[in-house]
């Protein structure tokens, strides 16, 4: 005998299911919060730069939820190499001397960036649109950001209100914490107006052979000295991003091989 169900049954349950996964996904919110937006292994279609071809590209996004105080971030741990990278381009601004410039945030999306501050960046706004900096050419320098465009980013128009604004380079240190060596990007934010930001407010782009795994993002606060983490997809020490060659000519070789015996049996 078939029980029937009525549909007043069914959208309680459909509300019960609504309500579980909103639930789940606020007790899963943070102030501070990265996530992965993109991983891919780049050709010679997406790059033209001939080492980044075969490597893994990770596009990450930080996103605040009624932040203000955000003193730096760390992307790493887990045995991640963060001075292997293939998209190095050694920077100075102020004190902060690195080997990352692929990012963005308010400040290069905003109209009113400095002219002494353009090739601290991957890319910035001209005009609306992305460019990049007069000069750029080589690996790890000028990219365009195709992942958002220049009014995705949480910022205002004035200069000391771009906040977040993170000029300075990607830095190698040790993740806090992690007990490793260089296994981590730490981005030092250079303002912090006190004006509460809910939506993306960075990104940045890391190319790298290293095979996909996890990795730990870490985000202080001056706000009650919060410490916010997550963890996303990411490098993971050990695995090139392909095949090596001789790899790939045994898996040429079984691939003839069965070919063949497929089309003895077939002629069988």
């Amino acid at each position: 005998m078939r029980k029937e169900i009525s549909m007043g049954k069914i959208f309680g349950f459909l509300s019960a299911a609504v309500l579980a996964v909103a639930m789940t996904s606020s007790a899963q919110a943070a102030n501070i919060y990265g996530v992965s937006n993109s991983v891919r292994v780049l050709d010679a279609v997406d790059t033209p730069h001939a080492a980044e071809v075969g490597a893994y590209e990770y596009i990450y996004d930080v996103f605040m939820d009624a932040e203000s105080q955000f003193a730096n971030m760390q992307m790493g741990g887990g045995g991640f190499d963060a001075g292997g990278i293939i998209n190095q381009h050694p920077f100075s601004h102020g004190s902060d001397t690195g080997i990352l410039t692929q990012k963005w945030d308010g400040y290069s999306a905003d109209s009113g960036i400095k002219s002494w501050d353009l090739s601290a960046y991957g890319s910035y706004n001209s005009g609306g649109a992305w460019t990049i900096p007069g000069g750029y050419g080589g690996i790890g320098e000028g990219v365009i950001n195709a992942w958002h465009g220049t009014g995705d980013y949480e910022g205002s128009s004035s200069w000391a209100g771009v906040d977040p604004k993170f000029i300075g380079p990607g830095q190698v240190i040790d993740m806090p914490g992690s007990g490793g060596t260089g296994d981590a990007f730490n981005f030092n934010n250079r303002v912090t107006t006190g004006t509460n930001y809910t939506g993306l407010v960075f990104t940045v782009r890391i190319v790298t052979k290293q095979a996909p795994g996890t990795i730990t993002f870490r985000a202080y606060s001056f706000n009650n000295a919060q410490v916010y983490t997550n963890t996303m997809v990411g490098p993971n020490a050990g695995g090139p991003a392909v095949p090596e060659p001789s790899t790939l000519a045994l898996l040429g070789v079984a691939m003839i091989g069965m070919m063949g015996l497929i089309r003895r049996r077939r002629n069988g």
